[in-house]
């Protein structure tokens, strides 16, 4: 009867060239190529601080339809997120949540899209019995599981991190999610192998891995794909951060600097006349004041704003004038609904005489 039983699975389980198998889906393009399949694990790794956090950010921000750093949503309506948090203190989660994700796609994340579980206080044992009920109850398009070294007793023992790592692989297929599993790279500078026998299985394993790296002197977050089943990702990501600590697409420098962001330089013929004092220099005052007039505008929006206006072509430099004019006085930030917007100095004053 046991070997019928086996027969009958073998028959089910077997693929022929007529298969009807429906291809993968995938959940985003990545400056146009397709990443982060339904059904499959994804490995992100790296130092630690190098950015992997940052990473998952970007990947929820984008969940919203918004497209950020050519990171694009796939799917009609914004995918249903769940984020499992088994690193950070629970402010801090919250903190990235609310201040970072929401300033990112504008508003407060919904509570019907994002789902959020900080596990830290959970005994290990228990947490992944918390991970299996979330997603069962959730039914995420995506999976953020950080970290997954938290759920294992010890990293180095293989029959852990196989029984794991075929419990995600089940659960993914299962539940039709994504789900992208963050692990550190060992500790050696030279060493990027994923950390023990849990890494060695999950790099077996995965679908895609993703590398994250942070250049000290620069400050410039890098994120490039390392192995894949499906499609090349062919150009690594480069991102850095605004004051307010968001992630903004860069460029790399052709020689770094040893402690600041790249210099940039542009032949000042070539920014719109209307914008520059007689001296060729940005007139910082006429130029947010032409682009802001009576709005209060995001960051991404204001740097989008002043760039097309004075026809400038560097992200950094762009962002250096917002921080100038910040912090000169001529800017002011401004609380509403949750989230941060920029406006000239009397706007704040009509803002608070409103409230």
């Amino acid at each position: 009867m046991e070997e019928l039983t086996i027969i009958e699975q073998l028959s089910q389980l077997r693929i022929t060239a007529s298969s009807q198998i429906p291809p993968h889906e995938f959940l985003y393009t990545w400056n146009g190529t397709p990443c982060f399949a339904k059904g499959e694990l994804v490995a992100v790794t790296g130092k630690a601080k190098s950015g992997k956090t940052y990473l998952n950010s970007l990947l929820m921000a984008a969940a919203s339809g918004q497209t950020f750093i050519g990171l694009k949503s796939l799917s009609d309506k914004p995918l249903r997120v769940l984020w499992i948090d088994t690193e950070q203190s629970p402010d801090s989660t919250c903190e990235i949540l609310r201040d970072r994700i929401g300033a990112m796609i504008g508003e407060q994340p919904s509570e019907e899209q994002y789902h959020v579980f900080n596990l830290r206080s959970v005994n290990w044992q228990d947490r992944m019995l918390h991970v299996v009920a979330a997603i069962s109850i959730c039914r995420p398009d995506l999976v953020i599981f950080d970290g997954i070294r938290d759920v294992v007793g010890d990293i180095n023992n293989y029959e852990e991190a196989q029984k794991l790592i075929g419990q995600l692989l089940y659960i993914a297929s299962e539940y039709k999610t994504c789900i992208v599993c963050v692990l550190h790279q060992n500790k050696a500078v030279e060493d990027k192998t994923l950390r023990g026998a849990l890494g060695t299985e999950l790099q077996n394993k995965s679908f895609e891995t993703y590398e994250c790296s942070k250049n000290p002197d620069t400050r410039i977050f890098t994120v490039k794909q390392t192995a894949t089943r499906k499609y090349d990702m062919p150009n690594r990501i480069d991102f850095c951060l605004t004051p307010d600590g968001l992630p903004v697409a860069c460029e790399i420098p052709q020689t770094a600097p040893s402690s600041s962001a790249p210099a940039f330089r542009q032949d000042k013929t070539s920014f719109n006349p209307e914008y520059l004092t007689p001296d060729g220099k940005i007139d910082k005052a006429h130029l947010f004041g032409s682009v802001l007039k009576d709005n209060s505008l995001t960051w991404n929006d204001l740097r989008s704003q002043i760039m097309n206006a004075a026809n400038i072509r560097s992200v950094h430099f762009a962002e250096k004038l917002i921080a100038e004019a910040r912090d000169s006085g001529l800017l002011q930030t401004i609380l509403n609904n949750g989230s941060r917007l920029y406006a000239i100095q009397r706007q704040q004053q009509l803002f608070d005489e409103d409230t």
